[in-house]
């Protein structure tokens, strides 16, 4: 058996139905043996999408995702795809196959410290010496993933290795290996006492409560409290579920999330470690005490100091409490809450129904309210990062767990569409659909090829407003200017045609119900070119910059003011 074949059988054990990634000189033997195996190689355009495509397979459900890259630029090409799911918590494995480490010479072809540039961005990384090592280090590459707070890891083999024929055994694999962290039980039970205590719990759900999405809802229904998530923590529960109240309840939160967490004396946080991004600039107020329970002990008491940490995977935890807590509650409570979170979420529609219709653009709310309309419950959405992001985040509601991808804390363009490539193939019998901005889509948008060649149903809908145009509309109101925002655009027709997918074009907000059910109707992938523009700031991105300016020191306010005086008033004067 070569190092190849090895690698190739743990991939199958681990239950990995795909790589993806580019062959190169150094990788021969590798995809030579995935060829004869049960794996399917998905051959991507630009390596960077390897990584994303990966990373969408783990966000997905479908396992592990795993890239296969070569030396060198093949790494280097990754680092944002590494970024993006290391930041994002979301397991992936990294195969590099690497320069020989026998040959007695330096400056090998592509040849770098590949575990000092990729420590950085990994949870781990290994470089292998003998053939031998293959199966037991890539076994812990796999475990380690998806150990505690999950991450990629990556592990470098030599070319040489893979090459060589060995002797060695496959030990045999029962099952996959499952690490999780146990609750420390006195804490538990100061858990319990104080969330049974309190007189309105407000349960703030992450990415790491995923797997614990029915003890979430139950404890909610037993307790009567409301329940927010964190961007990557949506579809936890159900949006339309009568105590979600949405993303975040900060400054950056819904406004039904902010005013019935502002009521709550307990906040028990799940699977989350208050980032920049989840929290809307760290914007989040605790009002009265706070328990926080995450698989990783060093999330704890970072940004928010906790009256009870707990070091826990989610449903371990969880379980627990909802046990102890149906001991001491005996029936559901009912305040009226799910009949004021109801109303909220009624106004919310009445006001989205009365928007303006625009004959000369595209609404991205109008839009997004119409897609959620046509796709079923389960359909999977990826977004870019980007203005159109924010959008998606307050006008699409997510129904159900793991529907919901979004480049999170590294916000990382050009996410998308590889994205949707990935869980298209993870999940073939669900609609997704990518949701990207026109710069976006003019970074990686060429993989579209890929999933022409493919023949996937995937409809890609580039908000195009011409510009990058969050740091437009950032940079017109902070500075009263602008600067390297505006895009040369294509023409998106001639680019669809160009790489074999159908192309629907959306100019204003009466041609949005048509040509989106004509559009979604269509086989293959379809360029969907909406011609939007932004009417607003949402209320997420309006709450993050009040937060950031509250935390300008008062010498870096007055300059600001300052700039913005000479800019905007002393023209005139002059």
């Amino acid at each position: 058996m070569t190092g190849a074949e090895i690698v190739v059988k743990i991939l199958e054990q681990q239950g990995v139905k795909r790589i993806f990634g580019i062959p190169g000189a150094q990788s021969l033997e590798l995809f030579d043996a995935f060829r004869g195996a049960g794996i399917e190689t998905v051959l991507v355009t630009h390596e960077l999408c390897a990584s994303f495509m990966a990373d969408a397979t783990s966000r997905a459900g479908d396992g592990v995702g795993v890239a296969v890259v070569v030396p060198g630029p093949g790494l280097t090409n990754i680092f944002s795809g590494l970024g993006e799911a290391y930041l994002d918590s979301i397991p992936m494995v990294v195969i590099i196959a690497g320069v020989n480490n026998e040959i007695p010479y330096s400056f090998q072809l592509h040849e770098i410290d590949q575990v000092k540039a990729a420590s950085p961005l990994a949870k781990a990384v290994f470089r292998l010496e003998k053939v031998e090592e293959i199966w037991a280090q890539l076994y812990r590459a796999f475990s380690l993933a998806q150990a505690g707070e999950p991450g990629p890891v990556v592990v470098e083999i030599p070319n040489n290795l893979l090459a060589r024929a060995t002797s060695f055994s496959l030990p045999p694999i029962n099952g996959k290996e499952k690490i999780s962290t146990s609750p420390i039980e006195p804490l538990i039970s100061r858990a319990i006492q104080a969330i049974t205590d309190a007189k309105r719990v407000g349960i703030y759900a992450g990415l790491g409560a995923f797997p614990a999405g029915r003890e979430v809802r139950e404890l909610a229904e037993l307790l009567d409290a409301p329940v927010a998530t964190t961007l990557s923590g949506r579809g936890v529960i159900p949006e339309d579920h009568p105590l979600s109240v949405g993303y975040g309840f900060g400054g950056s939160g819904t406004r039904i999330s902010r005013k019935t967490f502002s009521e709550c004396d307990l906040i028990l946080a799940v699977g989350c470690k208050f980032t920049e991004v989840g929290t809307g600039g760290y914007g989040l107020k605790i009002p009265g005490k706070l328990i926080h329970i995450d698989a990783n002990p060093g999330n704890l008491n970072v940004n928010f100091k906790a009256e009870i940490a707990i070091a826990s995977d989610s449903k371990a935890a969880l379980d627990r409490i909802l046990a102890g807590a149906k001991e001491i509650i005996k029936s559901p409570r009912k305040s009226g809450l799910r009949e004021e979170i109801q109303k909220a979420k009624a106004d919310e529609e009445q006001k989205l129904e009365k928007r303006d219709i625009h004959k000369d653009w595209v609404d991205p709310a109008h839009l997004l309210r119409h897609l959620r309309q046509l796709l079923p419950r389960d359909a999977i959405i990826t977004t870019d990062s980007g203005h159109h992001m924010f959008f998606v985040l307050t006008y699409f509601p997510i129904y159900e767990p793991r529907t919901y991808l979004t480049p999170t804390d590294y916000q990382s363009m050009g996410y998308s569409v590889p994205a949707a490539i990935g869980a298209r193939l993870a999940c073939p019998g669900r609609r997704v659909v990518a949701t990207i901005g026109d710069g976006g889509f003019l970074m990686t948008g060429i993989e579209m090829l890929t999933a022409s060649r493919l023949k996937l149903d995937l409809p890609v809908i580039v908000f195009n407003d011409g510009a990058l145009g969050l740091i437009k509309k950032l940079q017109k109101r902070a500075l009263l200017r602008t600067q390297a925002v505006d895009l040369v655009e294509p023409d998106f027709e001639s680019y669809a045609r160009a790489i074999g997918a159908g192309y629907v074009r959306i100019e204003n907000d009466e041609e949005i119900a048509g040509n989106l059910e004509k559009a979604l109707a269509m086989k293959g992938p379809v360029l969907i070119d909406a011609w939007v523009q932004y009417p607003e700031l949402t209320d997420y991105i309006k709450g993050q910059i009040l937060e950031n300016i509250k935390r300008y020191p008062a010498g870096q306010k007055f300059r600001s003011l300052v700039r913005l005086f000479r800019r905007a008033v002393l023209p005139w004067i002059e």
